[in-house]
């Protein structure tokens, strides 16, 4: 049936699949599909926003659908095409203002704010945050010790609780003080690479630019490089990985390697190793490349080495040296076999797979899937994208936070190359389809875009107008009440090396709280209170003090922790 796919179905495949995700929301918790066992952010994000684009996203299907002149967007796209690099660069700047407008250059979930900790204190020079250990309780939420990052409340040491790849890659960009430019010019990055391997594929550069036009036109592509999520760099990582072996050598296989040791640790190791497998297994099997596994392998062990040395140095802090028994522990908690909960969700993020794309973005992927089919490069890719959304059947989460379906995003690169490669010339020029592709690009660059990214600005928004503003600029110290509102422990974020112009703090309760203001701060002043949070303003003496033998003055002093 598959092979029958033509060009004349994708609109019809694409319409469908717009009105399959708008009936998906009246069907609901009414007939089929419940939300009851959705965590709260991932039911919020979806109801609530992903309902009104996914009605845009028809409309931009059904109006694409009369547009009949090919001719303009094909000039665009030969432009794309001719100028590859500088579309990159030009996506990276954009995107890096985007961190500032619209992401507001903030850590919005735990996820994020995990990996921009630990960059900051690998931008210090330490491997490893310092606190007060009477503090770790007032700094850290107690649900997110262990889960997000690791605090002992023996030693004081605070490091992030996922793997340090990212935060590594992060760092760099910390240090220069423009964190906010890493995914954006990871996003640069990832654009040229579609663009160059579907040009590889096809040879064609009309294709490659399409594959270009098709990234830019979809809103968790724009999502990723905006945020502080480490699934850009995944993304990224997986299209150079692939750029490195669809045409091998001993050099290029090791390179390949040393891509995918990053990979294997930038967040976890599972988004690398699904993706990679088939791509090894093939250098594996076919006799006249066998010979460039071995680079490869090679490639692999520093980051190998660095994520055992890394799980070690966790355990020690997280335990006191009881070996990696408590990740042990913590593995059994995030697989599972698959259930009625579980598939549920995962339907759910079908849908936000295809509402933060481009519309019709799946149908000519599966075009370009068929009609491409022979060449074993296509297969390799479709294998490793259908590994990596299988696999995710088994992990019991439902992904929380996140635009689009944070846990295929480490493979989503392939989706436009191989719609890229639907485009590619055979006899000759398919009007209908260019007109159709085209006019759909142009529409979600112009609407179904802009309208997801004000989105995702009015929820960071309204997250964090949670927490009332300072009256004057630093000199506060919040205390957060996390159960006080919507995702309010989210708020409760320091710096390493507590550089913050105001501190936020796990309120302990209104007694607890006012001793740690006078016997730190006698001289604050209460300004506001609420279910939120209270802020204490410090004045300008008593905010921070030189720590002896600390050439920063900007560090807080908390001496007197009550007990």
């Amino acid at each position: 049936m598959l092979s029958r796919f033509t060009e004349r179905d994708v609109r019809v495949m694409g319409l469908a699949l717009c009105v399959a995700c708008v009936a998906y929301f009246y069907l609901l918790d009414r007939i089929v599909f419940s939300s009851d066992h959705f965590s709260p952010i991932f039911r919020d994000l979806l109801t609530r926003y992903d309902l009104h684009a996914a009605w845009l996203a028809l409309v931009i299907c059904i109006s694409a659908g009369f547009w009949r002149r090919p001719a303009p967007l094909l000039r665009l796209v030969d432009f794309i095409g001719r100028y590859p690099t500088g579309v990159a660069l030009a996506t990276a700047a954009a995107l890096g203002v985007g961190a500032l407008v619209i992401y507001h250059d903030y850590p919005l979930s735990m996820d994020e704010y995990a990996a921009v900790f630990q960059s900051k204190v690998f931008a210090s020079g330490a491997v490893a945050a310092q606190v007060p250990p009477d503090l770790v309780g007032w700094l850290v939420v107690r649900g997110f010790n262990g889960t997000f990052l690791i605090a002992s409340p023996e030693s004081g040491r605070v490091i992030e609780a996922y793997w340090p790849g990212f935060a590594l890659l992060l760092a760099p960009f910390q240090f220069l003080s423009v964190p906010w430019l890493c995914n954006a010019s990871l996003s640069g990055l990832s654009t040229f690479l579609i663009y160059l391997i579907t040009r590889e594929i096809t040879a064609n550069r009309r294709a490659a630019g399409w594959a270009m036009l098709f990234a830019l036109a979809s809103g968790a592509f724009l999502a990723g490089g905006i945020s502080y999520y480490s699934m850009q760099a995944h993304l990224t990582a997986n299209l150079l990985f692939v750029a490195l072996l669809i045409r091998p050598s001993t050099k290029r296989a090791l390179a390949a390697g040393l891509v995918g040791s990053l990979a294997l640790i930038l967040h976890n190791p599972l988004p690398h190793a699904l993706f990679a497998v088939p791509w090894i297994l093939a250098l594996a099997f076919e006799s006249n490349r066998r010979r460039y596994l071995v680079p490869l392998i090679v490639g692999y062990l520093p980051g190998v080495a660095l994520g055992i040395g890394w799980l070690l140095f966790r355990a020690e802090t997280e335990s006191g040296g009881l070996g990696l028994a408590p990740i042990n522990g913590a593995l059994s908690g995030v697989f599972a076999w698959p259930d009625a909960v579980l598939l549920n969700a995962r339907v759910a993020a079908i849908v936000k797979m295809c509402v933060w794309a481009m519309p019709c973005l799946f149908a000519l992927a599966l075009l370009g899937c068929v009609h491409w089919r022979a060449d074993s490069r296509v297969r390799l890719l479709v294998s490793s994208s259908i590994l990596t959304f299988v696999a995710y059947f088994f992990v019991r989460f439902d992904q929380g936070h996140g635009w689009g379906y944070r846990y295929f995003h480490s493979a989503w690169g392939v989706v436009p190359i191989l719609a890229g490669c639907a485009m590619a010339d055979r006899q000759q020029p398919n009007e209908r389809l260019i007109s159709f592709a085209g006019a759909t690009a142009i529409l979600s660059l112009l609407l179904l875009n802009p309208f997801q990214l004000s989105q995702i600005d009015q929820f960071i928004s309204r997250h964090l107008a949670q927490r009332a503003q300072p009256r004057r600029p630093g000199n506060n110290v919040y205390f957060i009440h996390p159960l006080g509102g919507f995702y309010l422990a989210d708020l409760i974020q320091f710096d390493p090396l507590l550089r913050n112009k105001d501190l936020l703090l796990v309120s302990h309760g209104a007694a607890l709280d006012m001793q740690m203001i006078q016997r730190n701060w006698p001289g604050a002043v209460r300004v506001s209170g609420s279910r939120e949070a209270d802020q204490w303003y410090l004045g300008t003496e008593d905010r921070r003090q030189r720590i002896p033998g600390s050439k920063d003055d900007r560090q807080f002093v908390i001496a007197h922790i009550p007990r």
